[in-house]
């Protein structure tokens, strides 16, 4: 069995790895209001309307008509949908490709954690296996709640709700789960793998202690010399 990995050091790299999505989530949003706003230039009627207005007006704007008033909420709407899209896309992506490449995240490296299997001697985690961890993270992390925004602007309040819910009870089972008993989180569980210390800092100092033992016996046997006659 795999040592398990401190508390604090998973946290902070959970912590590290999500700011990184919060800044990808973040220039989206900028991306998308700015990009419903340069809608609203091309009709007059609705100067001076905000972005947040159109996408909570649910297509009724004052002082639009009612087909231009919804064409204008659709537009929203979907560009909301298409950047919640987008980040779930880069979360999904960031997970696999550190996964697949380095066999962690970027805060796993930084704070000297792996990923592996359960058992010792299983080899090192496939593609599908990466993919499958990418995935349970994802919708752990970004994925209920993307789920549930989108629904909220699109008109399904009670949804949307429920996919609140949801989202706030995954991700607080998951927060017990890596942070007690053995330390596995869903994406663990669900994968087979596990997260462990990267460099065993006793194990690494036993094994150079050890080689340099064994090369200074081995210095210090000195070939019998031949007795000279007498």
């Amino acid at each position: 069995m795999h040592p398990r990995p401190p508390r604090t050091r998973r946290s902070c790299a959970w912590l590290l790895d999500f700011a990184a999505v919060v800044g990808v989530a973040t220039l989206l949003g900028w991306l998308t209001f700015n990009r419903i706003s340069a809608q609203l230039t091309d009709v007059t009627s609705l100067a001076g309307t905000t972005a947040w207005e159109v996408i909570t007006s649910d297509g009724d704007l004052v002082g639009a008509g009612q087909d231009a008033g919804e064409s204008v909420w659709r537009s929203a709407v979907n560009a909301v949908w298409q950047a919640f899209a987008a980040l779930v896309a880069f979360t999904f992506l960031y997970h696999f490709a550190s996964l697949a490449l380095m066999g962690r995240t970027l805060g796993q490296a930084l704070t000297n954690l792996r990923v592996q299997r359960r058992h010792e001697g299983a080899g090192r985690p496939g593609r599908g296996r990466w993919a499958a961890r990418a995935a349970v993270l994802t919708m752990v992390d970004v994925g209920w709640y993307a789920l549930a925004c989108c629904l909220l602007v699109g008109g399904a309040f009670g949804l949307s709700v429920l996919c609140w819910v949801v989202a706030v009870a995954v991700f607080a089972l998951n927060v017990l789960l890596a942070l007690v008993g053995s330390r596995r989180s869903l994406a663990d569980r669900l994968t087979g793998t596990t997260v462990a210390n990267a460099w065993q800092v006793g194990a690494a100092l036993g094994r150079l202690g050890g080689a340099l033992r064994r090369r200074g016996a081995a210095d210090g046997e000195v070939p019998a010399e031949p007795l000279s006659p007498a």
